[in-house]
């Protein structure tokens, strides 16, 4: 056996923080607002995460209600459009790709990627629940949110709120509601040499 088989792997089933398993992503919301306050400490969580030069490369565009909201629901595809109006608060995900000089930020989205971990946990930290939306209308989200689609790429849309229960979404949905399982640390991580 080598140091990067999973059987032998002193990775697997290593003690993390109970943040990391008991956060998971409902489709279901219930619809009710969202305090200025909670916003706050959102974006002030994303506004620490680390980031390649400390670039900060990620735009976060939100809207609770009113017109902003009507635009960025619009963006949702059809099944994010089932469940994802019922939140509090729909996020628009950017990332920027140039920099001032107009050189190219390698590291955006992985950068960006981090500034969601970092909403998501402090959302779990709130008692609020936060879901990801790759279904999305890319090109439409740079319209809705007025960002330039030559200084940033659309990366997804978050729905944040209160998590509702599974008779909030159609069955089918319901269905798929639960946390998901994770792939075995050692088909992850791999000690000098890729092994996968």
């Amino acid at each position: 056996m080598t140091d990067s088989d999973p059987k032998n792997s002193r990775l697997a089933n290593a003690a993390i923080e109970p943040m990391f398993t008991e956060r998971w992503s409902s489709r279901s919301f219930q619809q009710n607002s969202i305090s200025e306050d909670q916003i706050a400490s959102l974006f002030e969580a994303a506004r620490w995460a680390p980031s390649g030069s400390n670039r900060q490369p990620w735009a976060f565009v939100y809207a609770t209600v009113g017109p902003d909201r009507d635009r960025f629901n619009a963006v949702l595809n059809e099944n994010n459009s089932y469940w994802g109006p019922k939140a509090s608060m729909i996020v628009l995900v950017f990332a920027r790709i140039v920099d001032a000089e107009g050189k190219t930020i390698r590291t955006a989205q992985f950068d960006t990627g981090a500034a969601w971990m970092s909403l998501a946990l402090q959302a779990h930290a709130m008692g609020l629940n936060t879901r990801a939306m790759g279904g999305i209308d890319l090109d439409a989200a740079y319209d809705a949110a007025s960002v330039s689609r030559d200084e940033f790429q659309t990366i997804c849309a978050i729905a944040v709120g209160t998590r509702g229960s599974d008779s909030n979404i159609p069955e089918r949905m319901a269905k798929q509601n639960l946390a998901n399982d994770r792939k075995a640390v050692g088909e992850i991580a791999f000690k000098g040499i890729y092994t996968g």
